[in-house]
């Protein structure tokens, strides 16, 4: 074999992966693709590359930007509702079997606040309001209202009542929620005496009235 001797490189044209140029052969390969760019395609890749910064500046900035706060809702409707009963006032009573309760309700704070149904806490009673349903109460206002109450069977009723309740339907911007109130004081012993008139009449009150069964 002639011609034995060390091997050169090329010393134009394009370098070779034995280039001891720094930067290994990644570098090499990007200061040709650069140098074979025309002024127009580097100013390409520029503002390319410009474009593409400021979309990630752009989406960091929302990305870190503080979520606007919630809006509060509100108190819930049971929370700010109050319902008293008007003691000292004894139902009228009427032979029919029914007999009326007088009440106060009151929105003491928040929106305002409807009461769409009231359901006694017994069954084979009844419950009819008035003002009629949907009843709205703006927040710091109080209404009277009455309940006619009627026994419809009196079987499994307990006519002595110790502490009955009210199911009342509650709304407002923030809920719709069923509550029962809870009735001390009068209600109890006023409830009570009606239920005994209509369900087991004394032989002494002098009424025709009839008992229910």
């Amino acid at each position: 074999m002639s011609g034995i001797g060390p091997v050169e490189g090329p010393t134009t044209g394009t370098p070779t992966t034995n280039s001891p140029r720094p930067g290994g052969y990644w570098a090499v390969r990007w200061e040709v693709r650069r140098a074979a760019l025309s002024d127009r395609g580097r100013r390409t890749v520029l503002a390319a590359t410009a474009a593409l910064c400021v979309i990630a500046v752009i989406a960091l900035g929302h990305a870190m930007r503080t979520p606007e706060p919630v809006p509060d809702p509100g108190p819930w409707p049971a929370q700010v509702t109050y319902i008293a009963y008007e003691s000292g006032h004894p139902p009228p009573m009427s032979p029919a079997g029914s007999g009326v309760f007088r009440f106060t309700v009151t929105v003491r704070e928040g929106t305002a606040v409807t009461i769409l149904g009231v359901t006694p806490s017994f069954e084979g009673l009844s419950a009819e309001i008035a003002p009629s349903v949907p009843l709205t109460l703006k927040q710091g206002t109080t209404r009277h209202i009455t309940i006619k109450m009627t026994v419809h069977k009196c079987a499994g009723l307990p006519l002595d009542v110790d502490l009955p309740f009210l199911d009342v339907t509650l709304r407002n911007t923030r809920a719709i929620q069923n509550q029962s109130f809870i009735f001390g004081g009068g209600y109890p012993r006023d409830l009570s005496a009606f239920l005994h008139r209509i369900c087991r009449p004394g032989p002494a009150r002098g009424t025709s009235t009839t008992s229910i069964p």
